[in-house]
């Protein structure tokens, strides 16, 4: 298992070829009072803030694995691991910095319970990786519960959709914003998925789940970009949105033939590799800042 998660690492030419800067997406902060609407609306995105961490987190430890820039990798994931945790604590207990009241609803409640055991078993074995250490147990661990706390946050964010609609936010806002908040999320799960088949986790990374995960995006960015009446997905608010939407769409293009290119390629190149992070993450931003202008 070792060898094979070792497979394609390069650090030689990936001293010189790291001339990139990284994105930096700091946890969003807030001011002002705080009110039932201000609370719905930063609950919303930062729950599904959290979906994204878990794909981010999983990328950055398996870039590890992959020899691509490993000290700055694993000095993201802990970056990934300390927002994480914040929020999710600021989910339960409130957390004034970032515009969060104290959770009271019981599902809720018992949801992030859920999330908290996932997350406990989750957070060690990509700390164990990024640290260094591949031994089958934490790979296992990483692969199964990067999914599964995914999933247990998604359900999550869509419950405090329902939850949420009363306090002076329509139900196809909650809406809108958790299909563009997920969007974040999705730009990671590929460069994640691309990844496990870089180190030879071929079916981690098959074909048919980067695609899936690819069309998923377009599917949810189609339906951003023009409103869906069926769907309860509102069209852009204002011009800014639109235009925002359409420059993360382009950037978008670019990263979606990138991975076509590596899913041609028998070796990536380190350059490649570099590059494939450094574009999901430019989608990353130019998301976030669309759905921050849902949300402002």
């Amino acid at each position: 298992m070792q060898e094979m998660l070792l497979k394609n690492g390069n650090m030689s030419v990936l001293a010189t070829a790291f001339a990139m800067s990284f994105l930096v997406w700091p946890t969003p902060g807030h001011s002002g009072q705080i009110t039932a609407e201000s609370n719905a609306r930063d609950r919303m995105n930062l729950a599904g803030r959290e979906r994204m961490l878990t794909q981010q987190l999983t990328r950055n430890a398996c870039f590890v694995m992959a020899g691509v820039a490993p000290d700055r990798f694993a000095q993201r994931t802990q970056e990934n691991v300390e927002d994480f945790n914040r929020v999710l604590v600021g989910l339960r207990d409130g957390d004034a910095e970032l515009g969060l009241l104290p959770e009271t609803d019981p599902g809720v409640l018992a949801a992030l319970d859920d999330i908290e055991a996932l997350w406990e078993q989750f957070r060690p074995a990509a700390q164990q990786i990024s640290a260094g250490d591949f031994h089958t147990i934490p790979m296992e661990q990483l692969v199964s519960l990067n999914m599964a706390t995914l999933k247990q946050m998604h359900e999550t964010v869509m419950a405090m959709a329902d939850i949420y609609t009363n306090d002076n936010m329509s139900p196809d806002l909650l809406k809108t914003v958790a299909v563009a908040g997920r969007q974040r999320m999705l730009s990671q799960k590929v460069s994640k998925e691309v990844c496990f088949k870089i180190i030879g986790l071929d079916g981690l990374g098959a074909s048919d789940l980067v695609e899936a995960t690819i069309q998923d995006f377009d599917d949810a960015m189609a339906r951003l970009m023009t409103g869906s009446e069926a769907d309860g997905i509102l069209p852009p608010p204002n011009e800014a949105t639109l235009a925002q939407l359409q420059v993360t769409n382009a950037t978008w293009q670019e990263f979606k033939q990138l991975v076509a290119d590596i899913q041609g390629e028998a070796e990536v190149p380190a350059e490649t590799k570099i590059r494939l992070s450094n574009l999901s993450d430019q989608v990353l931003k130019e998301m976030n800042a669309a759905v921050q202008l849902y949300v402002q």
